[in-house]
């Protein structure tokens, strides 16, 4: 064999050699990157030298822990032979020295604090975990339903959406969270708790209008809930004293209305209220509980009853507001001017201005004082759920002792309202029918000057007022009741049917339905707040100015409390009277006694308190209304 001959051999030789040496140390430097080595007296042995099975070999090595290695889980083992003689065992790392932030939320999560559930109980075949190819609401909606029944949970509704490809549908983890399945006591507090952070979770979807429209479900579920008294209760921060979303929809399989397996289905919807209502007819479940007041087709008395009441709120507030401007005007100049003081001679003998004048009696100023009182308490605790969203709402609930103390109060002081309304009723009728009838009867004692019943005069009062606002004459020289009082008198009438009627209704809800449809109680929600809105900014802006605001008065007219006028006070507001008292010779009989400084302190205290609730609470029902 030539040199030459031996020196190509050679050279094939070491070229394989070279390549031999390569590929070994390539594959080991592979298998060390990919393995654990455990070390025994200098030789190196890999975990697979021994754990064979697939899923601790390829299947392993091809999972999202592969890179790590056997030991950044398997941790406590130093020694081949001592691990091999069972001297030295593995143990197993918790997962959240990597997945801090998840094992921080899972420390809260239900599964861990009620069934002692650990990551691997979801996360299963550890070592050939992969990451899901689809998207994650359907993986862990997979994941649920393993321990969780498919068709109770998932079958329909929005689990089934999900799992036919609808992302815009909730999944498990979406009510329920990923990680972090909150646990909920299970006493009134956890009830509520639970409540909220449910209805939560439903109002972050279908408050989304977009969302709502893309999948052609109802847009404005959310808003019609909320001016429920449901919804008003839960906004205030009190959800444990009514239903939620859930509480009617149920939480898993949710179906429309118009299936017969859905809670929320005609058939279905009586067992669903008996829930929370106990005895009722069964028209009581025709209640809306997602009303719209502005669809005028699907909804025609709701919209009509809202035109309405729209409408007697502007007529109203128009009137009398432009009533009250032009007023204070002409008043403020007349102050100014120091005008319409009457003449020395018209002041009877043995009298002086200051004497006073009997105009109220006691029943009568005792009578307001729990008028006064019953009204703020029910404008204090009503506005805030009328007005649930504003700053102030749930502050003010707060400071009454709580949803359910100021439900107590507003009814307490309802109670008060009514007794004060029945005992009118009960003094007008012994007005108009007494013993003696008199010459007059009971009409002429209706239309009469003593009577807060409106006549022609009237009228005229009102046409010569605003003649007088503008400077084209005198005022009105009125008798005892102008006509602005006798509306005030009236609207009490008003209101009470109104507001009184449909409180009841509100009240008691299942025994009206005996009487009434249920959709008659969102009639009833709608007139009771809206009539509520009108009666506390009338009282609080109109009747304060034209009692006490108005500038010949300002700051304060105390004869409601103390009650008594001055002699010029009474020659001045009511001449008429004032002129037919001396016709009648009764003046004398009026006569009354300077009232003591216990009670002027007393009128003053209480006016003054009084006309500082109300302006308060008229200035955050008009924040709350400009706020929108």
């Amino acid at each position: 064999m030539s040199s030459m001959e031996n020196f190509h051999r050679q050279s094939i030789v070491f070229i394989a050699v070279t390549v031999m040496f390569i590929t070994l140390a390539w594959f080991s430097f592979t298998q060390a990157s990919s393995q654990t080595a455990i070390v025994k007296g200098g030789a190196e042995r890999t975990c697979q030298a021994c754990h064979t099975e697939p899923m601790y070999g390829k299947e392993f090595f091809n999972s999202v822990h592969g890179n790590n290695g056997c030991k950044s889980c398997h941790t406590g083992i130093r020694e081949f032979r001592k691990h091999m003689a069972g001297d030295e065992k593995s143990v197993i790392a918790p997962c959240g020295d990597c997945h801090g932030e998840i094992a921080t939320k899972f420390r809260n999560d239900y599964h861990y604090l009620r069934q002692n559930m650990q990551c691997s109980d979801c996360h299963s075949n550890i070592h050939g975990l992969k990451k899901r190819e689809e998207k994650l609401k359907i993986a862990a909606t997979d994941s649920c339903i393993g321990c969780h029944s498919k068709d109770e949970y998932a079958a329909l509704g929005h689990s089934a959406s999900v799992l036919k490809g609808n992302m815009d549908s909730a999944s498990c983890i979406d009510c329920h969270s990923l990680h972090g399945t909150p646990y909920f006591l299970d006493d009134k507090r956890g009830k509520a708790r639970e409540r909220i952070y449910f209805t939560g979770k439903c109002v972050s979807c279908h408050g989304n209008a977009e969302l709502m429209k893309r999948n052609n479900i109802e847009t404005n579920s959310v808003a019609s809930y909320e001016e429920t008294h449901h919804g008003k209760v839960a906004l205030i921060g009190y959800p444990e004293l009514v239903a939620g979303c859930a509480d009617c929809h149920t939480g898993h399989n949710v179906l429309p209305k118009s299936d017969p397996r859905s809670p929320v289905n005609e058939a279905n919807l009586i067992e669903k209220c008996r829930n929370c209502h106990q005895v009722f007819h069964p028209r009581f479940v025709s209640y809306l509980s997602h009303p719209d007041y502005a669809e005028s087709t699907r909804y025609r008395t709701l919209y009509v009853s809202s035109l309405f009441m729209m409408g007697l709120l502007s007529s109203v507030f128009i009137f009398f507001g432009i009533h009250t401007i032009l007023w204070w005007r002409r008043a403020y100049c007349d102050v100014c001017k120091k005008t319409d003081s009457p003449s020395p001679e018209a002041t009877p003998s043995g009298w002086d201005e200051n004497t006073p004048v009997r105009r109220f009696g006691i029943t009568e100023r005792l009578m307001h004082i729990l008028l006064i009182l019953s009204f703020l308490t029910l404008v204090a605790t009503g506005m805030p759920l009328k007005y649930k969203e504003a700053p102030w709402a749930d502050d003010l609930i707060h400071l009454l002792g709580g949803g359910y103390m100021a439900g107590r109060l507003h009814r307490t002081a309802a109670v008060i309202l009514w007794a004060l309304f029945f005992y009118t009723c009960w003094l007008s009728y012994k007005y108009l029918f007494p013993k003696e009838q008199g010459v007059k009867g009971w009409f002429g004692r209706l239309i009469g000057p003593e009577s807060l019943f409106f006549n022609l005069k009237d009228w005229d009062d009102m046409k010569g007022m605003f003649r007088w606002f503008f400077n084209r004459g005198d005022m009105p020289r009125f008798d005892r009741w102008t006509y602005w009082e006798k509306f005030d008198f009236f609207a009490v009438f008003w209101g009470m049917t109104i507001i009184g009627l449909s409180g009841l209704m509100l009240w008691f809800p299942e025994m009206w339905s005996y009487i009434v449809p249920g959709w008659v109680l969102n009639v009833a929600e709608l007139v009771h707040s809206e009539e509520a809105l009108l009666a506390a900014l009338f009282i609080f802006l109109m009747h304060f100015f034209h009692n006490h605001i108005v500038p010949n008065k300002f700051p304060l007219e105390p004869n409601i409390f103390t009650g008594r006028n001055s002699l010029k006070q009474f020659m001045d507001e009511r001449p008429l009277e004032f002129e037919r008292i001396i016709k009648e010779g009764r003046l004398e009989s009026l006569r009354a006694d300077q009232p003591s400084i216990w009670v002027r302190f007393l009128s003053s205290a209480v006016g003054f308190a009084s006309l500082f609730i109300g302006l308060i609470m008229a200035a955050l029902i008009l924040w709350a209304i400009l706020r929108g």
